[in-house]
């Protein structure tokens, strides 16, 4: 929406500097515009909007649009002023009020085609030309014609489509007869219609079986849709050519998504297999853990019931994980909302006093790859545990912070609690279990580090991972 705004700033600037349009004119240039960029793609020319100077000898050049798929620039840039004798076409147009059709030659001798329409306002008067104009001399007159209508009903910005090389373009009448149709389309169409296969040329056939013409024609709307025909997916835009109130003409865009379709098949049953494994892992690991606290109920030796535990809850993290996971889309994963339900879980099962968790994110969502989410949330999971267990021990009451943040290219997240700090002679030499698992899972898996230390009445733990490894 911005670059519209500045679009149309610009275009009334011009107006306003350099002709006697009156706020009305404008509006309909304006109004117009959105569907310059089609016009010029449907007509394979370039497209320019024309009035006269503040000086009626002056002919100014508004707006300059080329095809979409075209490179270098266009013939006359917006802004460009000529003398009426140089672009005699144009006061052609404000004489008779009618099409004109001729020819320009450009500084270097270079020739071009013109096709030239009147632009009316509301009292039936011309105030501006729209140009088409084009390299080949052959300039097909239905394509001109087709895209000068175009620009009286223009549609949102984003209903649009642009145009490729490799497109089929039909252009269909209100009576359903083809009277355009490109070297792409004649292949594409007969995909469709096997009616024509013996006709060398679709230029006159009916269309009798195209749903999407047929709801172009009735709404009035620009529309898309995936058109099936045995093992060819054909991806169809039909624009509606709205002259007197109906429907005159459909321009018909064909592109073969056969490919893509097929491609997003098997990426959709990639996702749905994924999703099953997880959420069969995460059932086979409350299973375990379910057996597991059964086992420490039974068990009488307080060490055995603790590491039991211990057990339980680092298998319950690990099916956070998975569960989280079985529910998302794609490869993608939210790190702070998985955070989030470790924590939750962590403090419900663990904790023997009152925990107050603080959640610290950044402003912008932290999605990551799923693959490297998980390591990094069971190394996080562990320290949170870490904390719960030997911080908070013995305590009526304490706090946990866990947060992220993105430093100098890399993913950092940090658990902090106020519990018991660290022995004098702490070092990596006396890291227990679950320490060694969250030094491996930081250095092996995520090609980080892990720091762990006394700072500021608090215990805190930090892991670093390289970002582009982690969203890779």
């Amino acid at each position: 929406m911005q670059t519209r705004s500045i679009e149309v700033s610009q275009l009334y600037t011009l107006i306003r500097d350099t002709t006697r349009l009156t706020g009305v004119q404008a509006k309909i240039l304006d109004h117009m515009q959105i569907a310059l960029q089609c016009a010029s793609d449907i007509s394979k020319s370039q497209v320019y909007l024309c009035a006269r100077g503040k000086n009626e000898d002056i002919s100014v050049i508004l707006a300059a649009i080329k095809p979409s798929y075209t490179h270098g620039s266009t013939f006359f840039k917006q802004g460009d002023t000529f003398l009426v004798d140089d672009l005699a076409i144009v006061e052609n147009v404000f004489s008779t009020g009618r099409k004109v059709v001729g020819r320009k030659v450009l500084d270097q001798g270079r020739e071009i085609a013109v096709t030239a329409y009147p632009i009316v306002d509301n009292a039936g008067q011309p105030f501006a030309v729209v140009c088409f104009a084009s390299s080949s001399l052959k300039q097909q007159q239905v394509l001109t014609d087709t895209a000068n209508l175009a620009l009286q009903v223009p549609f949102a910005v984003n209903d649009y489509y642009s145009i490729r090389p490799q497109d089929g373009v039909l252009i269909v009448d209100a009576t359903g007869r083809i009277i355009y149709a490109n070297d792409m389309a004649d292949d594409l169409y007969l995909v469709l219609d096997k009616e024509v296969v013996d006709q060398k040329d679709i230029i006159g056939h009916t269309i009798v079986k195209f749903p999407l013409v047929e709801q172009v024609r009735k709404t009035g709307r620009p529309a898309f849709s995936d058109e099936v025909s045995e093992n060819m997916t054909l991806s169809a835009w039909g624009l509606p050519i709205i002259s007197g109130g109906r429907v005159v003409r459909t321009v018909l865009v064909l592109t073969d998504v056969t490919a893509i379709r097929e491609k997003e098949r098997q990426i959709l049953v990639k996702d749905s297999v994924i999703k099953e494994i997880h959420h069969r892992v995460k059932n086979s690991l409350n299973t375990i853990a379910g057996m597991l606290r059964m086992q420490a109920r039974r068990a009488k030796d307080e060490d055995t019931k603790d590491a039991l535990k211990r057990a339980v809850s680092r298998i319950l993290g690990i099916s956070q994980i998975h569960d989280i996971l079985a529910n998302q889309s794609g490869d993608k994963i939210d790190m702070d909302l998985l955070l989030d339900k470790i924590c939750k879980l962590s403090i419900d099962s663990l904790t023997l006093c009152p925990v107050d968790v603080v959640r610290e994110k950044g402003n912008m969502p932290l999605i990551v790859n799923s693959e490297k989410a998980v390591p990094l949330a069971i190394a996080t999971n562990e320290l949170i545990h870490n904390a719960i267990d030997h911080g908070f021990n013995q305590l009526d009451r304490g706090t946990l912070i866990v947060g992220t943040a993105v430093e100098g290219g890399r993913l950092h997240v940090y658990i902090k609690n106020n519990g018991h700090p660290l022995p004098d002679d702490f070092g990596t030499k006396t890291f227990d279990l679950g320490l060694q698992i969250v030094r491996n899972l930081a250095e092996i898996e995520l090609k980080g580090q892990f720091e762990l230390k006394n700072e500021d009445s608090m215990v805190v733990a930090d892991i670093y991972c390289p970002l582009a490894l982690m969203e890779a």
